[in-house]
This record gives C-alpha cells, sequence and structure tokens, in this order.
C-alpha cells in the first residue's frame, strides 16, 4: 500500500488509539500510586503485627521458665536466668532483637548493649528528651502497646527513629519488647513496592507493545478492505476523496512537478461481457490492473473509478513523462491476447489526460476534463491517447 494512503486511513484511528494509551499510562498511574500506598501501609501492618508476635513469643518463653520454677523444677534464680539467657539469643533479621527491663526500669537484659545491663534507665532520653522507658513501663503495665522513640542501632552510635511493642509479666515485673527501625522498615517496604511496580510495569508495557503491533496489523488489513478494490487490487473511488487534500498538499510542497490525471477505460468491454461472460470480463480488468501496477511508480495512485474506468494520479516531471508512461500502458495492453471458449481475442484502451491548474480551477474540474480528453479518444477511434 502507498505509504500516503496507510497514513491516511490509519492516523485517525491511530490518534483515537495513542489517546486510548494516554488515558491508559494515566490510570495506570493513578493505580500504582494507589498500590503504592495500599501495599505500603499493608506491608507496615504486617511488620508490627509480626514485632508483636515476637514480643509475645518472648513472652511465651518467660512463661514457659516461669512455670518451671512454680512446679519446683527450678529456682526462681534459675527460670529467671535461663529465661534471660534465651531471649538474649533470640535476634532476627539485619537488627532484630527482644529486650526486657524491671518494672523500676533496670536493663535486665539487651544483647547488643550488654554494657547497660543492669543499670537502671528509668530516667535515659533520647536525643529528642523523651523518658520512653517511663513509656515501656507505664504502656506494658496497661496491657501492652506501641511506643515511638529513638535508640541506636547495632554496632552504630547514632540514634534511630524506633517503634517497640511491649507486654508485661507480672509475676517477676518484666518489661518484654522488640521493635522496628523505621528507616529499615521504610526502606524494606520500598524496595518489595519498587520491585512489584517494576515487574507490573514492564508486564504493562509488553502488553501495550503487543496490543499495538496487533492492533496496525488488523488496521492495514482493515485499511487494505477499506480502500482497495478487490478484483483488482486498486484504490477505490472513496479512497480517491481521502487521499485528495494529501495528494494537493504536495503539490503545494513541491509545485515544480505536474500533477496529472491519466483516465484510461477499455474499449467495447461490454461486448466482452456478453460474448463472454462477466467471468471472463473480470478476468480481463485483472490482467489491466496488473499492467497499471507494473508500469506505474511507488507514489502514483491507480483507481478503478468504475467498471472498466481506470484512474492514474501522479507527479510528473513533464508531459512528455506522462504521455511516456500511458503509451506503455496502451501499448502492453494492445498486446494482449485472451483465450475463451477456444476463441481468442485481444483488447485496447483509449486514454484521457488533464493537468491539474493549481490556481485555476477545482480538483474534481481536472476529473472532469480528464473525461472529457478520454471521450475525444473514444471518439476519435479508441485505442489511444488525448491530452
Amino acid at each position: 500500500m502507498n505509504n500516503s494512503a496507510s497514513l491516511t486511513i490509519r492516523s485517525p484511528i491511530q490518534k483515537k488509539l495513542l489517546a486510548f494509551i494516554i488515558l491508559i499510562g494515566l490510570g495506570l498511574t493513578a493505580f500504582l500510586l494507589f498500590f503504592h500506598y495500599s501495599l505500603s501501609t499493608n506491608l507496615e501492618k504486617e511488620k508490627k503485627d509480626q514485632s508483636k508476635h515476637i514480643t509475645e513469643v518472648g513472652l511465651g518463653v518467660v512463661q514457659h521458665f516461669y512455670q518451671l520454677s512454680a512446679d519446683g523444677n527450678l529456682t526462681s534464680s534459675q527460670a529467671k536466668a535461663r529465661a534471660l539467657n534465651t531471649l538474649n539469643g533470640a535476634t532476627y533479621g539485619a537488627n532484630g532483637y527482644l529486650w526486657v527491663n524491671s518494672g523500676e526500669g533496670v536493663l535486665l537484659m539487651q544483647p547488643y548493649t550488654p554494657n547497660r545491663v543492669g543499670l537502671n534507665l528509668i530516667n535515659w532520653t533520647d536525643f529528642k528528651g523523651k523518658y520512653f522507658f517511663k513509656e515501656f513501663i507505664s504502656t506494658a503495665k496497661n496491657g501492652g502497646g506501641w511506643v515511638s522513640y529513638y535508640w541506636p542501632k547495632p554496632n552504630i552510635p547514632e540514634e534511630s527513629p524506633k517503634i517497640s511493642y511491649v507486654t508485661y509479666f507480672t509475676p517477676w515485673d518484666w518489661v518484654l519488647g522488640t521493635g522496628l527501625y523505621l528507616d529499615d522498615m521504610q526502606e524494606n517496604i520500598f524496595w518489595i513496592v519498587f520491585k512489584t511496580s517494576v515487574i507490573f510495569s514492564a508486564c504493562f508495557i509488553v502488553f501495550v507493545v503487543i496490543a499495538i503491533f496487533v492492533i496496525n496489523y488488523f488496521l492495514r488489513q482493515i485499511g487494505e478492505l477499506a480502500i482497495k478494490d478487490t478484483l483488482t487490487n486498486l484504490y477505490t473511488k472513496r479512497f480517491l476523496k481521502e487521499i485528495l487534500p494529501t495528494i494537493l498538499t504536495k503539490l503545494h510542497q513541491d509545485n515544480e512537478k505536474l500533477l496529472a490525471v491519466i483516465d484510461l477505460d477499455i474499449d467495447h468491454f461490454k461486448k466482452i461481457n456478453a460474448n463472454y461472460g462477466r467471468s471472463c470480463g473480470d478476468r480481463v480488468l485483472k490482467r489491466l490492473a496488473n499492467i497499471i501496477i507494473e508500469n506505474t511508480r511507488p507514489n502514483d495512485f491507480s483507481i478503478r473509478f468504475g467498471g472498466e474506468e481506470f484512474l492514474l494520479i501522479g507527479f510528473f516531471n513533464n508531459e512528455k513523462e506522462i504521455i511516456q508512461i500511458t503509451e506503455i500502458i496502451r501499448t502492453e495492453t494492445d498486446c494482449l491476447v485472451f483465450d475463451e471458449r477456444n476463441e481468442k481475442f485481444h483488447i485496447t484502451i483509449s486514454a484521457g489526460i488533464a493537468i491539474y491548474r493549481a490556481e485555476e480551477e477545482l480538483f474534481e474540474t481536472t476529473l472532469k476534463r480528464a473525461g472529457k480528453k478520454l471521450q475525444e479518444a473514444k471518439e476519435s477511434g479508441r485505442n489511444r491517447i488525448c491530452l
């Protein structure tokens, strides 16, 4: 298909398709923002639930050793020591651990700051002045809950924002807790969301690319059906109306060329249909169409204008070039021989040529002048060209 023809037919649909893809892209962006917020919120809740669960598991360890003491299998001091030793080794993740302090604020166990174990930290504050050990104790004794504060990460002196879940073991007056460093949690959530978003976006892009290829393929097929005559594979009369603005724009850009209309018609075609049948007439039309296609240039427009009438529209350097192409088509047609029902016959064509006068007339007038020249060729004996 001529490139201009393809663009003419497909351009409006492609614009709508582009608008649709942009709309989908905006929708995807909105979805990803919502997805990011929703997933981040859910992951944050999940992380908190995990920390709370770890604290409750630690409480279960303490209860286990307390029960051993109550049953007389261990002394109270042995049970406490074993419980603290077990919890001291229960580190997890990059910076996860449990700690224990007494109801008075004495730090009983902290795996990463053993130098502070035994100290009363009730009046300890973070760099913002918060007495968070006091809040640990009050929150734990009131049924447990979350406390936010600043505390150094393992082996790092600077304090980082942290939230911890604390609970209380009444028999031993212990406060147990574990928590999350907020920057670690947010970084972990970010990478999970980022990877998920990248995978989702990549799948969407692949889908869009495949969809564009498939849609373009079908657009080409639909374009062919819409503008091509199914019998001759030449452009249709309807197509001329659609491509005409493009042709005239091109002429305006290169006004040194001549825009010519060549009107071709098979001589005595009705007799062929009458004598040999319509199927034979169709074969004649196909053969002539092939000659036209073979002798025209890529940017020419070959049109089945109706019945046995054809138009050739193109840009030429001079009148001689127009006549030369027309004469080649006429001569090759004159050499065609058809064999139907053991009877051989040949055909001829007549042609009328008109050159578009951009400053003087509409293109429709040029078409009419080409038609009149065709009629002159017919009246002059047929099988000839009239300019």
